[in-house]
Order: structure tokens, then sequence, then C-alpha cells
């Protein structure tokens, strides 16, 4: 016979192997109910947990898509040869809370550009909405915005000009009188500063613990009916099969479950996507187009979820002797062994012992992903281990106990199974907390203060100031508004500038209590400790869409004063000037600032403040001071709790439907078993109870495995993240009783088909 016939011969065998297999999972047995019932029970499991990864997949490519609208949205002032420039001024209202971006525009040549997401520029009095903010102004919630708004709609704004469905976005064009920023492009490239390297590093452990559970439902979902399987094979050796044709066989099975749980995962995230402008991410939803895998890691995970299913197929034959006359699994099972259990923890906790929060580099990135998916895949290896030692030596009690722990001495590994993807869930749940905890003294900025709706603030452009005082003095209640500009002052020293206001006498005895006030004076607060000196002279400059020049400014004798500190606080700065003072400046274009506050109760005060300066356009604006100014690194911690215990929290529902399933696969497979015990006179409930207690003795070694590897996780992440370790007990409690909690209520969801097992028809076998 020639190398090609034997090849030949070789690849029909394999095949024949691979169709019988795939015949056996979806009709393998006398009825095909039996077949179907394992293979829907494995493909949920595989299913849910392909849907998780494919989300987890589309996680960065969404809010990168997101991210890069804004940034393409960012306007430039850099000169483009051949381009007229846009005149554009940036505002922004707010609506009940709701942040409305408001854009000024005006062009001032046919060559323009564009922004993001309008097919062309407003005319004067002209309006362009986003979706969202045209639906609001539609809807009677919208009743008291539309005074901001007075212009006709001509169009409505691109989703390229939207960072996600839910921006409230305006154009509004504006004639040549408009003082804005003068744009030549639209764009800017990603920022370089990234996150607190403490940050980034408790992002990559936060994401690998709640990614890693779902690779252990892969593999646990694969051996799904794995005694009846096995029972199979050895029937299959009895007409003939050698032992590699068993193991393509049982491989073949496991990949029609695979293959159909790859289809219900696609399917789920496809359908499951669809709710992605209502999912809040960052204040704000997501396009459904933007929830999108990379291909990469779609094929990654096509592959990879097969490959588990059948990797742990095989690994659970090894420990069974499938011969032509039964399963030598039913003898008493050999001790397992520690040594190789240990390696993954010892691996996981040498890499993270290794690495330094300071090492940025990809390599490193992938090393701490590593270190931290040995330390819990170390879980769900060790746990049969520690199962069956444990009740290798329990005996006596009561009869639903002493059922339990026989099932459990015969079996430790299937229960084991069970809880141990719960296990890793809560050891992950329990590291995060830590983690998190760890980090909160640097970057949780506390309960946050709620924002004051009677104290405003006004800008105004000083051409309009006395008619935006004029407009406001007519609201009921609200005090009188005193305006200041304010200009910077450059000395000498490069490092140094100096915040100053300039306003009237009225103004100052109002802010300052300076009763003596006469103009061409300039006075500093006493309390002042860095400000600046008489006799010498700055630059001047404001802020007005970009940093302008005044000129230069000698400071006259500086007339020291006491400001109280009620008027401190309300915004009058060290160096007070009035107008006299600055004669020589021009500060006809220094736009003015001031507060005011309202005596009144109702929730809509401000909107009607505000909707009382909508005639001013882009010359004023009102808007209610955040009481406290977070940092980026602040928000960013704030926008990784919430997502990680989000994500955490879906991840335990993913453990219950895992759990769920898991265990009504146990009770379809000792379906005779449970019916034998019944007819011979054990009660029902005698049998219930004994479920109970094979559930909760692994599931207590769970927990308490997984509390000890999540502050292991926790502290040696603290020590990546130079953070204290921190643990924080009470939700290592609460996680802990909600996983026992999840766990007992599975299991009576479980309880009925208890009942219909124990049924004497269920006596039948193959």
């Amino acid at each position: 016979m020639s190398a090609t016939t034997r090849r030949r011969g070789r690849f029909a065998a394999w095949t024949g192997d691979l169709a019988l297999g795939i015949r056996l999972a979806v009709g393998g047995g006398r009825t095909s109910g039996t077949a179907i019932a394992r293979l829907v029970l494995g493909t949920i499991g595989v299913g849910v947990a392909v849907t998780v990864l494919l989300f987890a997949a589309s996680a960065n490519h969404a809010i990168a898509q997101r991210d890069s609208r804004q940034l393409a949205n960012v306007a430039s002032g850099a000169p483009v040869a051949g381009v007229t420039p846009l005149s554009l001024r940036d505002d922004q209202t707010y609506f009940r809370g709701q942040y409305i971006s408001v854009r000024y525009v005006h062009a001032n040549g046919p060559t323009s550009p564009l922004p993001p997401g309008l097919a062309r520029v407003p005319a004067p009095g002209e309006t362009i909405l986003s979706p969202a903010l045209a639906e609001l102004l539609q809807s009677d919630a919208g009743t008291l915005l539309r005074p901001r708004f007075p212009g006709p709609v001509t169009g409505t704004l691109g989703r390229p000009g939207l960072a996600n469905p839910d921006d409230l976005r305006a154009y509004v064009g504006t004639d040549a009188s408009l003082l804005g920023k003068q744009v030549y492009s639209f764009g800017a490239p990603s920022g370089s500063d990234g996150l607190d390297p403490g940050l980034l590093a408790l992002l990559i452990i936060g994401i690998v613990s709640l990614l890693a559970p779902v690779f252990v439902f892969v593999a646990t979902s694969a051996r799904i009916a794995g005694a009846e399987r096995d029972r199979r094979l050895a029937a299959l050796r009895l007409v003939g099969s050698d032992l590699p044709q068993v193991r393509r066989i049982a491989a073949a099975e496991s990949l029609v479950t695979a293959a159909a749980g790859l289809l219900l995962g696609a399917g789920a995230f496809l359908a499951l996507r669809q709710l992605a402008p209502s999912v809040q991410v960052r204040q704000g939803g997501l396009f459904v187009e933007d929830v999108a895998p990379p291909w990469p890691l779609v094929v990654l995970i096509l592959l990879a979820v097969p490959a588990l299913s059948v990797l742990s197929t095989l690994a659970a034959l090894r420990g069974t002797a499938i011969e032509p006359l039964g399963v030598v699994r039913r003898t008493k099972p050999i001790k397992r062994r520690l040594w190789w259990r240990l390696i993954p923890i010892l691996a996981g906790v040498a890499v993270l012992c290794t690495l330094t929060v300071r090492d940025s580099s990809r390599l490193t990135t992938i090393a701490v992903v590593g270190g931290v998916a040995c330390l819990l895949v170390g879980v769900p290896a060790l746990l049969p281990w520690l199962l069956e030692r444990a009740v290798a030596r329990l005996s006596g009690g009561r009869p639903p106990f002493q059922l339990a722990v026989r099932r459990l001495q015969l079996d430790s590994g299937t229960p084991a199974r069970v809880v141990a993807g719960l296990a890793v869930v809560l050891a992950g749940a329990i590291a995060l907390q830590s983690l998190l905890a760890g980090q909160a003294h640097a970057f949780d900025p506390g309960p946050l203060p709620q924002r004051d709706d009677t104290q405003m603030s006004v800008d105004t452009d000083p051409s309009t100031s006395a008619a935006v005082t004029a407009a406001l003095a007519k609201l009921p209640g609200v005090s009188p508004l005193n305006l200041a500009q304010s200009v910077e002052l450059q000395g000498p020293d490069p490092t140094k500038s100096y915040g100053v206001q300039v306003a009237d006498c009225a103004t100052w005895r109002e802010l300052a209590a300076l009763q003596d006030c006469r103009d061409g004076a300039v006075y500093q607060d006493r309390q002042a400790t860095d400000s600046v000196h008489s006799g010498q002279s700055y630059a001047v400059s404001y802020y007005e869409q970009s940093r302008r020049p005044l000129g230069t400014w000698t400071v006259p004798e500086l007339i020291p004063v006491t400001v109280p500190d009620n008027a401190r606080h309300a915004g009058a700065s060290e160096v007070m000037v009035t107008p006299g003072a600055v004669a020589g400046l021009d500060l006809s274009q220094v736009w003015a600032t001031g507060n005011v506050k309202a005596d009144s109760s109702d929730p809509d005060y401000a909107e009607a403040a505000r909707n009382a300066l909508a005639p001013f356009a882009w010359h004023a604006s009102l808007y209610v001071p955040d009481p406290v100014e977070l940092s980026s690194s602040q928000r960013a911690y704030l926008a990784i709790r919430a997502g990680l215990l989000a994500a955490s929290v879906f991840t335990l529902l993913l453990a219950g439907v895992s759990l769920l399933v898991l265990g009504l696969e146990q009770l379809r497979e000792r379906r005779r078993t449970i019916a034998m015990l019944a007819a011979t006179g054990v009660p029902v409930r005698v049998l219930a109870r004994s479920v109970v207690w094979q559930n909760a003795i692994p599931l207590l070694l769970g927990i308490v495995t997984a509390v000890v590897a999540g502050i292991g996780v926790g502290a040696l992440g603290a020590r990546l993240t130079r953070a204290t370790v921190t643990v924080d007990w009470l939700a290592v409690g609460v996680l802990s009783a909600a996983a026992a909690v999840l766990v007992l209520l599975v299991t009576m969801v479980t309880l009925p088909s208890l009942r219909g097992a124990a049924r004497l028809a269920s006596m039948r076998t193959e």
C-alpha cells in the first residue's frame, strides 16, 4: 500500500469518526430527546459565555469610536493655506441637569472648513440640532427649552458630529459680528498622557478578573453529561473502536456543542447590542454600530471556544478508563494529585512579584494578564482536591447529609465544577473590591455634593452687560448682578501669572465691602500671599476662546484692605482694580463675569433665568457652577469603578445561569439513581435536602478558597499599583453571602426537576 493510499485511508477514518461524533451529539440515544436535552444544556452554557466574550471584545472598540468622534470635533486654529477660517464660538447651556453644547458659527468664505456632521454651515439665524436635542425640543418636557433655540431648524446633525446617541448638540448660524475662534480645520490627535499607571493596572486586573470565569464556564459546559458520554464510548469500544477513535468521536461531540454555542452566543450578541443606546457608559449611550468586536478578536473567539471545549473533553477522558466492558470510573476514584494544581498559582505569584507599576510596555501588560489569570485559574484547579480531602473523613449525620457526603466521596469533581465558576467570580470580585479600596484614598472624591441651582454665574459681552443686568433684574427673587472683568498678568518670571479683576466701585462695595472705594485705585487683600507688586510692569492678556494680549500695565500703589471671608468666598480676587487704574488698556473685548443668587424654591428657576438671557444668544450665558472640580484621574477612577462593578454584576448573573444549567444537567444525568432511591422508599424531601447539602459543602469550600485567592490577588495588585493593601471585610461578607444565596436559589429552582426525576419512569435505561 502506497503512502498516498494510507493517508487517504487515515483521512477517511478520521472523517468517519468525526461524523459519528456529530450524529451522537444530536441523536445519540435510544430516543433523540436525551441527546437534544444534552445538546441544549451545553449550548446554553457555551452560548452565554460567548455572548459575554463578544461584548467584552467590543467594549474597547465602542469607546474608541466615540473618543475618535470627540477628537474629530476639536477645532484647530492653526492656519492652513488656501482656507478661509470659520468663526466659531463654543458655548453651552443646561436643561434640568443635562449638558447641551451650542456652537455659534459663521462661514467667512466658500473655503471655510465644515464641522463634522454638517452638510453645510447654517446661515445666520438657522439652527441645526442633534437627533436627541430635536426630540427633546419636540416633546412636552422641552417646553422650557424652546425659547433658547428660536431660529428655524434646517437640518439634523449627522453621526460624525455626535459622541453618542444621547448627545445634545446644536449649531447656530450667526453674522460676521461673531467674536469667536478662527478655525481652519477640525480634528485633534489622541492624547498621549494616558491613564495613571495605578489606574491602568487596576483596569487590567479588573478585566482579567471578570473574564477568567467566562473561560471556566466554557470548559465546564463542555463536560456536561460526561457520564452518559463515557457509557456511549464504552459501547463503541465494544464494537471495535480503539482509544484514538474514541477520543476523536468525543472531540467531535464537543465541537457540535461549541459550534451551537457560538451560533447562540452570536445571535444573542446581535440581539442584545440593540440596547446599546440605552446603556450609559461614561455619561452617554453607544451607537449600535460601534458595539462591534474587531475581526482579529472574533477569529480568536471562534477558535478559542471550540479548542477549549475539545481540550476540556479530552482532559476529562484522561481520568477515565473507557473499556469495552464499561467505565472503570465507577470504582473508587484514584486520589487527586496536588502538585500540578499549585503550578498556575505559583506561576501567577512569581510573575506578579517580579513586575512594577513603572513598567508600561505591552509585554508587561501581557505579563499582568497572564499572572492574574493563572492565580484565578488556580481556584477551579485546586477546588476538587480540597473537596476530596474535606469529604474523605466525613461520616455520620442525618440521612440527607449521609447521602450527600457519599455522593461527594464517589465523585467530587462534578460538584466542584458546579461551584468552580462562581468561586472564580467571587475571587475576582473580592480582588476588585480590595484594589478599588486601595486606590480610593488617592482618587475617590467621596460623596459629591448636589449642585445648588440657586447659585448661578453669568458671563456677558461688555456691550450687552447693562441689558443682561436689566433682564435678570426683572426675575422675581434674584439678587443684583455685579460684574467684573478678569485679566491675567505675566511678570518677568514666565512660570508665574496672576489673575486680577476689574470692576467699578459699586461692584467692589457689594463684593468686597470696600466702602471707601474710589475710581483709579488698586486694592489688595491683606491675606494675599503671593501677588503683584507696586511699580512692577506686567504683560496683560485675557482669554476669549483663545489667549489674547492687551498690552503692558505698571501696577500703581496697592492699597491694603481687609476683605470679609464671605466676600472672599463669593469670588473677590486678591487684587481688586478699578477702571480708572487701567484706563490705558482696551477692555472692550474682555468678557465680564458675575454671580447671582435666586431666592426661590422653584426647581426650574435656573431654566427661567437662562431663558431670560436667550435673546442675547452668544453675547451672554448662564451656568450653575459645579460644587467640586474633579481631576482627570478622579473622573477616570469613577468611570473604571462604575464599569467594573457593573460588569461584575453581569458576570455574577452569568455564574447563576451556569449554575442552573449544570444543576439541571446533574439531576438529568442522575435521574435513574434518584428514581431507584425513591423506589426503595427514600422520601423526596430527603433527596431534596441531600441535593442542598451536595451544593452547600462545595460552596463553603469554594467561598473559603475564593476569599483567600481574592485577597491574594488584591495584595499583589496593591503592590503593583503602589497602593496600601486594603481588605473591605464588609464587602467580602456581602459578596460571599450573595454567592451563597445564589447557589441556594439555583438549588431551589432545580427541585421541581428533582421531583420529576424521582418518578418510576426515570428508572428506564438504554
